[in-house]
């Protein structure tokens, strides 16, 4: 059985002083911007052997070629009948609204031919969402496009651990997750100065959360310089004697709920960035379409090798379109509600996310017919509906610090990969109940998550 990223309970000094932990954690956490989103409780790390990482960053990688086999198909016009045609019918639905963006909407050709090239990992960038089942890692979301949020979080509880456990130096040479960011764009800009354009919502919230991690990216040897804009600010005079780049870093979707703004802040930046780091072309991934698309053998590209059609067979779960199921399919998945999750395929924060274990029978034999008449397009946008198979997680034994002292904790897990440039570049960890709710959504407890390379 394939578990990779194995996961490992940090060995933790039995004498520590737990009291001591705690408030020094919970001091630490009241610093953070995100603070009143997670428990004031800790949980002690846990580590992945540098060895187990790799191996889950080739199969994920693998999945990701997979995802661009799609794309290239679509590009150079391939037709097969079947299923694939119903596919490609509602991914033109998908792609109208993906690929709108201002200004850089314009033009937004992609080489088909770079996309089975050794150098489109270079363009991967994005953050799946995976649940540790029992048979191994989950892949529910891919994420495959430009929009990584959030990632101050992991980081800081990376960086806090590592304050409080003092870890040996061999859980610390790699894997906190910003560190990995700057290595990526450094990389990008292979060791040139340069800076990078970040596009954000104009947000408190977010200017909060994006604060510390400019300041962590900007601190680097390499005279690479981010900028965060904001949209609707006053647009600042802009330099044009280094190379400088646009990074996406929110999606088509907050760019659609505030466009006239982004607009014009796409407009003002357009002249002097010399491209995106991730094409647009590539904002087509961010549609779950493409993980019922992969995970149903008889719409795969035939190009795929044996070690993506492995990487898709054993990272996805079932997941199909709903209005695609025979009737046999849809009456297995009306009967057995506890197994499924009905989900908006282009849905984004957990919205239009049903759960058929938190469902009565009636209300979910309702959902499924209601959303099995909708047409795939509302108003715009794309209205497609898809199946997944319910992740149950596996159980972890965790030690957990409270206000009534450390307790042993059994839970299910997340483990989240940052894939940047192709290489997993730290990892988001964190709790996830056997029942699933919107509560773990919004009020995540996240788990410092080392990787430890050989002593």
């Amino acid at each position: 059985m394939d578990l990779d990223p194995i996961l490992q309970p940090l060995a933790v000094d039995s004498g520590a002083d737990s009291r001591a932990l705690l408030d020094g954690f919970r001091a630490r956490l009241g610093r953070t911007a995100w603070g009143r989103e997670t428990p004031d409780t800790l949980v002690a790390p846990v580590w992945s052997a540098a060895s187990s990482v790799a191996r889950f960053e080739t199969r994920l990688v693998a999945l990701f070629r997979a995802h661009c086999k799609v794309l290239h198909a679509l590009l150079v016009g391939d037709s097969r009948g079947g299923p694939w045609e119903e596919y490609v019918r509602l991914q033109r639905v998908v792609g109208a609204r993906s690929l709108d963006w201002p200004v850089l909407g314009e033009g937004a050709a992609l080489e088909p031919e770079l996309l089975l090239s050794e150098r489109a990992t270079r363009f991967l960038f994005g953050r799946p969402d995976i649940v540790l089942g029992a048979d191994g890692p989950k892949v529910v979301e891919t994420n495959f496009d430009s929009a990584v949020g959030g990632q101050e979080r992991p980081d800081d509880m990376w960086t806090m651990a590592a304050e409080l456990f003092a870890p040996p130096p061999e859980y610390l040479v790699t894997g906190r997750p910003l560190a990995g960011m700057r290595d990526y764009f450094a990389e990008w800009a292979e060791g040139a100065p340069c800076q990078v354009h970040w596009i954000m919502k104009n947000d408190d919230k977010v200017r909060g959360e994006m604060a510390p991690l400019l300041a962590t990216l900007n601190d680097n040897p390499h005279r690479v310089e981010h900028l965060i804009h904001y949209a609707g600010d006053a647009l600042a005079p802009l330099r044009t004697d280094v190379p400088a780049w646009l990074h996406r870093a929110c999606s088509i979707y907050s760019v659609n709920r505030d466009r006239e703004r982004f607009a014009a802040l796409l407009a003002h930046l357009s002249p002097v960035v010399k491209g995106c780091t991730v094409p647009v072309m590539l904002s087509l991934l961010e549609s779950k379409l493409f993980l019922a698309w992969l995970s149903d053998p008889a719409a795969r590209p035939v190009s795929l090798t044996a070690e993506e059609h492995e990487a898709v067979d054993t990272l996805l779960p079932w997941t199909r379109v709903l209005t695609l199921l025979d009737g046999s399919e849809r009456e297995r998945v009306r009967r057995n509600r506890g197994d499924f999750i009905l989900k908006k395929t282009d849905s984004h924060q957990a919205r239009d996310v049903f759960f058929g274990c938190n469902l009565s029978e009636e209300e979910w034999s309702s959902l499924l017919e209601a959303r099995g008449r909708e047409p795939s397009e509302v108003d715009g946008a794309s209205n497609i509906w898809i199946l997944q198979e319910r992740v149950r997680p596996r159980e972890f034994n965790l030690l957990e610090y409270t206000d009534a002292g450390p307790v042993e904790r059994r839970s299910g897990l997340s483990c989240c990969p940052y894939l940047m440039g192709g290489r997993l570049r730290g990892l988001e960890t964190w709790v996830t109940p056997a029942t699933p709710n919107m509560k773990m959504i919004r009020h995540m407890q996240f788990v410092a998550h080392f990787i430890r390379r050989s002593a």
